[in-house]
């Protein structure tokens, strides 16, 4: 039996490859479409595709838009079983507490179910890839032997350091599921701009706006410069939600500047992203170096 196992929740968007390769467990997270709930685990496992729930999207008002869910304490106690059958200790990484009640209910269940101390809750402060880069660089030190306390002073270490930024070119789904707050202003004045957020404090603020897909291109460009060359753990991804034109300039960037060794995940987000951006976005996670400038 090894020491220690990472679990994470649905919204990591990390990929089954990197799920298999580095045994993480997933706790689903839940779409309520209407009457309607769907469940996902991670990128690559679902029980509604990102084409499925774009389609239905697409035939929905918005007055009737989908929502999230988080895990129930049974899903929590599940994963964490599932997770403690081949290892000693589990360390949760989770979505921000600030957008979701999911680190409180873990909390929670280890409280009435594991007070031994062999699992603990590490709140991520992000959100998407921002909490899975996190939960791949503790899997990462699993698979080095690295202790439970390495693991857990590294990610502390690290918290402040990860990025994320989604470009969302409709905010009335982020509205309506109740995460605008500091972001509000950008809507209120520029309705017809594309804006760009960002995750600190452990809650989305406003970083830029761009005046058109143009204007993103040519400012991405720059930024995918600088990020490639500030990264510290090898890791950056990049997702969307139909912005295949613009992200696969951005990943042809990133591959030419990046340092040796640096792995670049590119590919479809999945449905959790949709459910706050709407059918286009763009999300993109590191950690490193960061000035708004650079945008």
């Amino acid at each position: 039996m090894k020491e220690l196992a990472i679990v994470t929740d649905g919204v990591c968007d990390l990929t089954n490859e990197i799920i298999e390769k580095y045994g993480i467990e997933t706790i689903p997270y839940r779409i309520l479409f209407g009457q309607e709930t769907y469940r996902v685990w991670h990128n690559d496992k679902f029980t509604i595709s990102l084409e499925e729930f774009c389609s239905k999207l697409a035939t929905t008002s918005k007055e009737t838009l989908p929502r999230t869910s988080l895990p129930s304490p049974a899903e929590f106690k599940q994963a964490f079983d599932e997770a403690l059958k081949s290892a000693q200790n589990v360390i949760a990484v989770l979505l921000t507490s600030g957008m979701s009640g999911a680190v409180q209910t873990a909390q929670m269940v280890v409280k009435n179910f594991y007070n031994n101390g062999n699992v603990t809750i590490f709140d991520s402060q992000q959100t998407m890839t921002g909490t899975g880069i996190q939960a791949l660089e503790a899997a990462k030190m699993v698979a080095d032997g690295k202790s439970k306390s390495e693991i857990l002073n590294r990610l502390e270490a690290l918290q402040l350091r990860v990025r994320t930024l989604l470009v969302m070119n409709d905010l009335d789904y982020l509205e309506k599921q109740g995460r605008l707050g500091p972001i509000e202003n950008i809507r209120k004045k520029n309705p017809d701009l594309i804006p760009a957020i960002h995750m600190k404090d452990g809650i989305l603020h406003p970083l830029t706006i761009f005046q058109n897909e143009d204007d993103l291109i040519t400012r991405f460009e720059n930024f995918a410069k600088k990020i490639a060359q500030q990264n510290e753990t090898g890791d950056i991804f990049l997702t969307h939600i139909n912005h295949q034109k613009v992200t696969k300039i951005i990943y042809d960037i990133l591959v030419d500047s990046a340092l040796d060794g640096t792995t670049i995940y590119y590919y479809p987000a999945s449905a959790i992203l949709g459910v706050y951006s709407g059918p286009h976005s763009i999300g993109l996670s590191y950690i490193g170096n960061f000035d708004s400038s650079w945008l």
